[in-house]
């Protein structure tokens, strides 16, 4: 392998480097303006560094009942990564290793779902109506349920592109020992997927913690809305309180930030396995 620095790695390498820096400079820019007073805010021409930093943008959104939104995202996010998981895993020990009819069939139904999991508002309008009918909208495990079932394509899909490389004699072996599809489920299989079960859990997580449309329709006491919802009481009819938005999107962002930095590479790892088993 050629590990010597060319003309082209070099310009192939600043392109990427000046591409990240356009992307988390957004980013860097509301963390910045988080720490501003209004006055420094609005001025003109804006600095990077001539300000004196407050925390009042904080204190203001934690009066106004912003860490309601960051619990009931923890506990909402946490709920479906343990349902999605659950289902998940069970679904796709179902389709690698039985045989039942339409298998195939329904297998590819839950391929092509996989869109809509990802872009789930195209069912919130049958989710809110089938929800109202059932009784189910403003309630602790509203939310929950949506997440965490939404994801499911993704999920299977990953969990069983993990399971296709668990080789089926160790199954056997333990069957011709008295063991039951159960144990087996539990005590070779979970074991051996314990990377791919990251990385769904990981995408379960990430996809409850940043969902909007689903928590500004599904629920109405304030005291259960996530807190990609509350950001929004900031933005009034009389206009924007952009200290209070940036701090709050600042606490918003900071767990995905921090994910992405430990566990990025374990979650790419987990959808490019699934990507290339068929």
């Amino acid at each position: 392998m050629d590990n010597r620095l060319t003309p082209s790695k070099l310009i192939f390498a600043l392109f990427f480097c000046g591409l990240i820096i356009l992307s988390l400079m957004p980013i860097f820019w509301g963390m910045l303006a988080s720490f501003r007073t209004e006055t420094a805010l609005l001025a003109y021409p804006p600095t990077i560094s001539n300000f004196d930093p407050t925390l009042e943008n904080y204190r203001r959104i934690v009066d106004g009942g912003i860490l309601v939104g960051v619990r009931n995202s923890l506990l909402y996010a946490a709920a479906s990564v343990v349902l999605g998981l659950i289902l998940g895993s069970i679904a796709a020990f179902g389709f690698d290793r039985f045989q039942f009819a339409g298998k195939h069939g329904l297998f590819l139904i839950v391929v092509a779902s996989i869109p809509l999991a990802i872009g789930s508002a195209a069912l919130i309008v049958p989710t809110f109506l089938f929800f109202t009918a059932l009784g189910f909208t403003n309630q602790w495990y509203t939310l929950p349920i949506i997440y965490g079932v939404h994801s499911l394509p993704m999920v299977i899909w990953i969990l069983k592109g993990s399971l296709e490389g668990i080789p089926r004699e160790l199954d056997e072996a333990a069957y011709v020992d008295g063991a039951s599809s159960m144990t087996v489920f539990f005590q070779i299989i979970l074991p051996l997927c314990k990377p791919a079960l990251a990385a769904a859990g990981l995408f379960l997580f990430l996809h409850a913690w940043n969902e909007f449309l689903a928590g500004s329709v599904m629920v109405d006491p304030k005291d259960l809305k996530p807190i990609q919802v509350l950001i929004y009481q900031y933005m009034g009819f009389f206009g924007r309180e952009w200290g209070a938005i940036t701090a709050a999107s600042t606490l918003a962002i900071l767990p995905v930030i921090l994910i992405y930095m430990f566990f990025g590479r374990m979650l790419v790892s987990g959808l490019t396995r699934g990507s290339v088993k068929g």
